[in-house]
């Protein structure tokens, strides 16, 4: 569940971020606990899951919760028009995406440009897929994958996806989707009376 607490992390930093800005926001999950597992029962706004371990834990829904989802994708739902999030490593003069996230609608222009990671030769790029010599082409022909070509307010990056870039679809949600069976991953503050008030939750595997 490890990536999708990262995924977690990205999409908070994302809604935090009410226009594309140079400076890095701070943490939006500062202050709050992450947690991953299986919903066992709901009832009303809490819900308890089992986690790692076979530990369980209870949760409340905060009314300001944003709920996310998320799948796995390919390469062919990178597509011309879609609003993107691609973290990437540069070698060679080049842009190599360890992971790409495909976002929704609704969060189309949200944390949009290309800044560092705070790692070496390590940026995110958010934007639009857009048409050059075809919106999205093979790398030389072959099946190694595809070039992208990414574009933001004042720039583009060219970004080259393989068959070892993670991608996934991120959709919105709603509490509707907790049921018993379904994989979480959230973060939760502790309220004073000790209960696990959930901020941010994705719904998927």
């Amino acid at each position: 569940m490890r990536t999708n607490i990262l995924l977690l992390s990205a999409c908070a930093a994302l809604l935090a971020l009410p226009s594309f800005s140079q400076t890095r926001p701070a943490n939006p999950m500062s202050g709050l606990t992450p947690f991953s597992g299986t919903v066992d029962n709901v009832d009303g706004k809490d819900f308890k899951i089992t986690g790692q371990g076979g530990t369980t834990a209870t949760y409340r829904l905060a009314d300001s919760a944003r709920i996310m989802t998320s799948r796995t994708a390919t390469t062919a739902d990178l597509s011309s028009g879609k609003f993107v999030g691609c973290t990437a490593v540069e070698t060679h003069g080049k842009l190599h995406a360890t992971e790409c996230h495909i976002f929704p609608e609704s969060m189309r222009g949200v944390g949009e440009g290309h800044t560092s990671m705070g790692r070496p030769n390590t940026t995110m790029t958010n934007g639009n897929i857009t048409m050059t010599n075809g919106n999205v082409r093979t790398a030389n022909g072959s099946a190694a994958g595809v070039t992208l070509e990414v574009t933001y307010k004042g720039g583009a990056q060219s970004i080259e996806v393989s068959p070892r870039t993670r991608i996934t679809l991120i959709g919105t949600g709603d509490a509707s989707l907790l049921k018993p069976g379904t994989r979480v991953t959230g973060a939760a503050r502790t309220e004073s009376d000790g209960t696990a008030l959930v901020q941010f939750l994705n719904v998927g595997p």
